[in-house]
């Protein structure tokens, strides 16, 4: 008697967006005190959803990531479809 065998087709999607930047002031975020432009750009890429929104906004944002996903999109590009092949031996 033959072996049962699942195969399933797993597809993903790629898009890329991007969205308008915005402007900070350093002085309006003292964690970045005393930072050359290196670590200031390390520190938001690993702390950005801690941190606080612009300050005088008046949007929902909770947080200076909140605040650029609120940013119009100005670029979108379909990055192309992969797919693979899962087998698995019932």
């Amino acid at each position: 008697m033959g072996k049962k065998i699942n195969v399933r087709l797993i597809e993903y999607q790629r898009t890329m967006v991007v969205r308008d930047s915005v402007e900070i002031d350093t002085d309006n975020y003292p964690e970045l005190s005393g930072k050359d432009d290196e670590e200031i750009s390390e520190y938001i890429k690993e702390n950005i959803s801690d941190m606080k929104p612009l300050p005088g906004s008046e949007s929902w944002a909770d947080s200076l990531y909140d605040e650029l996903m609120e940013m119009d999109i100005t670029r979108e590009k379909d990055l192309g479809t992969d797919t693979e092949i899962e087998v698995e031996n019932s």
